[in-house]
């Protein structure tokens, strides 16, 4: 073969604009990855400070507390959890009106919804350690944009101010011992402890302090625990015009709690999800794709490549990759870091990553 039949070969090569991806050998479909990140805004795993939001309604607040990382009017502010307080018979309840007439008991409400999504059917109660029940019950709820598939478990840590004392008590899970999955149509779940991320459960405390639901993004909180072992003298009143606003003396409870010891007590959690991804391996052959239709590489007058050392040595550098369908439209393009070589005596594989 003479060196002009070599040079048109590898021409008619390099012509092509498209290579079809084969099944099973170029394409790698549905791999799975589990991502860590920290729980709060700004790729935060610590909340330094918390904030309810002025623009949340009265009526709205009757039922639960949205927190914020910043004052609500301020740049940047953004929901990372809320507060709600349930009780099963209504008690503490803000009807929001003087007419007794309206069975408005948001109390009743919260302490339902929560026990509907969290526990099986047909319980009524929700049970923590030592087969404690408890009639009313303080929920944490993690905002759905925060802890994304899952918030992660033994890495989290709530703490809280004792009412009327200098005291605090500091909450995490007890993933790291053996657990009953005690209600399977909220998912996994464990008790909530004393304890710390660093130094871990403080065994001698026996407390029944609540469950945590890491599917759900949800702490559930005893509140018999709550009254008994923090003073939080919860007020299980009848329900009036007014009520009486439990939920947001848990909020001065944590906030407090955070202005006391910012590095100790802030509220610290990752979050973790399933990263579902697709593999396409981009294999660029020697004597493929050494060419370039850049205007810099064809003469404007005849089409020709201008340089004679291009035309039998070539040398050029891929800076990206287009995906196209079957239709030879382009869906996506995948750019490289940095751009490669690419000649005669070089081959590249170039592994392109879709994340769904």
């Amino acid at each position: 073969m003479t060196q002009e039949e070599i040079l048109i070969r590898k021409s008619l090569r390099n012509g092509k604009t498209f290579t079809p991806f084969v099944d099973d050998i170029d394409i790698s479909p549905n791999q799975k990855e589990v991502v860590s990140a920290p729980l709060w805004s700004n790729n935060q795993a610590s909340l330094t400070g918390i904030f309810t939001s002025s623009f949340q309604s009265a009526n709205q607040k009757r039922y639960y507390y949205e927190i914020f990382n910043s004052q609500s009017n301020a740049f940047g502010a953004e929901p990372q959890f809320s507060l709600a307080y349930g009780d099963s018979m209504g008690s503490g309840s803000s009807t929001g009106s003087a007419n007794q007439n309206v069975y408005d008991y948001p109390t009743k409400t919260v302490y339902a919804q929560y026990r509907q999504m969290l526990l099986d059917p047909g319980d009524t109660l929700f049970t923590f350690r030592n087969n404690e029940t408890s009639e009313y019950i303080y929920a944490v709820n993690i905002n759905r944009a925060r802890f994304k598939d899952r918030m992660d478990t033994k890495s989290w840590q709530l703490t809280f101010k004792h009412s009327g004392s200098a005291n605090y008590t500091t909450l995490i899970d007890d993933a790291t011992t053996t657990t009953i999955e005690l209600a399977q149509q909220g998912g996994r779940v464990y008790n909530v402890r004393s304890g710390s991320i660093a130094n871990g459960i403080y065994t001698s405390d026996t407390t029944p302090w609540g469950l945590f639901y890491p599917d759900r993004g949800v702490i559930i909180l005893n509140g018999k625990a709550l009254d008994a072992s923090a003073s939080f003298n919860t007020r299980r009143v009848p329900a009036t015009a007014s009520g009486f606003d439990n939920t947001f003396e848990l909020f001065t409870s944590i906030s407090g709690a955070i202005a006391a010891d910012t590095a100790s007590y802030s509220f610290k959690g990752r979050t973790s999800e399933v990263i579902s991804s697709t593999y396409y391996f981009v294999r660029l052959f020697n004597g493929e794709y050494n060419y370039s239709t850049n205007n810099s590489f064809i003469s404007s007058s005849g089409g020709v490549i201008k340089y004679d050392s291009m035309v039998r040595d070539p040398q050029v550098y891929v800076t990206s990759i287009g995906m196209y369908d079957d239709n030879q439209e382009l869906l996506a393009v995948a750019k490289l870091s940095k751009p490669i070589k690419k000649s005669f005596d070089r081959e590249l594989v170039i592994k392109v990553k879709l994340d769904y």
